[in-house]
């Protein structure tokens, strides 16, 4: 007869092996159903407009709620606790919020929702999230206007975003973020458009990047900071100013937030990913207002509550579009078949993992512009020995004969 702690030894193995085969199904749909709910302001009467954004607001805090849903499900088999096993990510597809309740607190709608959240365990790309912690980043996001910030002394926003952005995305699963908002990589923001780059390219600023040593660079613009309605502040007649302040919910005092996010290959300044972010919110009846931008008395405005909402998708959108991505890290050392590489168990490797040896060539354009390209070699890396922060491996040739060199790249498989 079996003891009672082997009978919940094959218990526990059972669970992880059907556990393991329901995670390699990755096609497959786990589907919940979550209630949640959503606030926004009615702005001059305009029911419709402001149920849409409390509607939209209560489905993506219903998609934070599956995560989390998933997250206890999957940490849990019959009392096992197999937390490692389980720190994949999933992918969320919101389908058509039903309307539970719907009720008015003076200019304040709020409503309960009803959803179904189709959630894979799978990248968008089809592949599958790898389990390396990836260094990210966060440079400065200079302003097209800076004139906009006088209004609040926002100017340090060019730098305190980053700072945002870095908070949000530390503790985050596979990315170590690093605030670098000193860093200016738009030297002209007003041609910082997609199509304006040199092939949406960073490569002439890749001397300052590289000196971080990372892999992946998170640059933007401020484009917008006005004020919906640019007379607001503008008002001479004291009794019509004084009309307006009592009207304080009013929509002459939105103002609002629009940035530009690039993200870029630390290794070669391609741009992998480029998306706009856009919202607004109440600013209030004051144009003296000078404390600055992310400051204490900056999130207790609707404008500042607004903007932490955007700052936390953009810090998702970073997050999802680098999860699937591989992971790259420079070659530090050669010799023969051996190979040092600038990563080790602070980015989750381990030996035996495998990594293809890429070597990295610089090309000038008629006008002496750097274009960076990577070639893949036949060769394979297969770690050995890891450390902290730097790892070695061989492979499966000898190294000098490829001319591999300091500088190239493994990319994982």
């Amino acid at each position: 007869m079996l003891s009672s702690n082997n009978l919940k030894n094959i218990t526990n193995l059972c669970c992880r092996l059907l556990l393991a085969a329901s995670l390699l199904i990755t096609s497959q749909a786990n589907a919940l159903t979550v209630q949640a709910r959503g606030q926004a302001v009615i702005v001059n009467g305009d029911l419709s407009t402001a149920r849409n954004i409390a509607i939209k607001r209560a489905k993506q805090q219903a998609a934070l709620q599956s995560s989390a849903f998933i997250s206890t499900q999957q940490q849990m088999v019959q009392g096992v606790i197999i937390q490692d096993t389980l720190s994949i990510e999933s992918l969320a597809q919101v389908g058509k919020a039903q309307v539970l309740n719907e009720s008015i607190s003076g200019n304040i709608l709020s409503v309960l929702i009803s959803v179904n959240i189709d959630t894979y365990n799978k990248c968008s790309n089809g592949s599958t999230a790898n389990n390396y912690r990836k260094r990210v980043a966060i440079a400065g996001f200079p302003m097209i206007d800076p004139g906009q910030s006088k209004i609040g002394k926002l100017r340090n926003i060019e730098s305190s975003l980053a700072t945002e952005l870095a908070k949000r995305l530390t503790g985050t699963n596979g990315i170590e973020a690093l605030n670098a908002g000193q860093l200016m990589l738009q030297p002209d923001p007003s041609t910082a458009a997609t199509t304006q780059l040199a092939q949406g390219s960073l490569t002439t600023v890749l001397q300052q990047t590289q000196q971080l040593d990372v892999q992946y660079v998170v640059s933007g613009v401020v484009r917008d900071l006005s004020m919906l309605t640019p007379s607001v502040f503008r008002q001479k007649n004291y009794f019509i100013d004084a009309y307006h302040k009592q009207d304080y919910l009013s929509s002459r005092y939105m103002r609002a937030f629009e940035v530009d996010l690039y993200i870029h290959d630390g290794f070669t300044g391609a741009l992998i990913s480029q998306k706009s972010y856009r919202t607004a919110g109440r600013w209030g009846t004051s144009d003296r207002q000078k404390f600055g931008f992310a400051s204490s008395p900056f999130w207790q405005l609707d404008y500042g509550e607004q903007v932490s909402n955007e700052l936390d998708t953009m810090a998702r959108d970073i997050t999802s579009t680098l999860r699937c991505n591989n992971f790259s890290v420079e070659i530090s050392r050669t010799n023969e078949s051996k190979i040092w590489f600038k990563a080790g168990r602070a980015s989750g490797i381990k030996p035996g993992d495998r990594f293809d040896v890429y070597r990295k060539s610089t090309f000038y354009d008629y006008q002496q512009n750097p274009t960076i390209e990577l070639n893949q070699t036949p060769l394979t890396l297969t770690v050995s020995r890891v450390q902290a922060n730097s790892a070695e491996g061989r492979v499966d040739g000898v190294a000098g004969q490829n001319n591999i060199q300091t500088g190239d790249v493994l990319i994982s498989q």
